[in-house]
């Protein structure tokens, strides 16, 4: 029988571990995803003054923003992405944690598997996300200002 509670302790042990790991690694990525939006918003307003000078078209100046936009805003989907896997693997963790204590498996909905495209599509498109259209509306008016269209 000590056997048993050796193990289950073990097991609890290491759900915890995997806890305070999968924790850290969710924090850096939710702090790689607030410096690539305090770079993407630095690039954006450098672009905007170094354009101001240029003699280019408008639909240039345009497209070459909203690429770097669109770059930045992949970036921190996929940091988003992984930011949710990992907090998934808490969830799960924890709730290996609780069936060793003999407390039951009570998964939260955060632990809940999405499908792959469906994660994918909710890390593209989420309320976060929603800072990279404000800043290219912001851009483009910048832009549109400074080149009289």
């Amino acid at each position: 029988m000590e056997n048993a509670a050796e193990r289950r302790r073990f097991e609890e042990q290491v759900a915890w571990k995997e806890v305070d790991q999968l924790h850290a690694a969710t924090l850096q990525f939710a702090g790689k995803c607030l410096e690539l939006k305090k770079l993407c918003v630095a690039l954006c307003a450098a672009l905007v003054v170094w354009l101001a000078d240029k003699d280019t078209r408008f639909v240039e100046c345009a497209a070459l923003a909203l690429a770097l936009l669109l770059f930045f805003w992949l970036a921190d989907a996929q940091n988003f992405y992984y930011q949710r896997k990992t907090r998934r693997g808490i969830a799960a963790a924890l709730g290996r944690a609780r069936v060793a204590r003999g407390l039951g498996n009570s998964m939260s909905p955060l632990g809940l598997e999405k499908d792959a495209v469906g994660s994918v599509l909710s890390s593209l498109l989420n309320a976060s996300q929603l800072f990279y259209f404000y800043i290219g509306v912001g851009v483009l008016v910048a832009l549109a200002l400074t080149h009289h269209a």
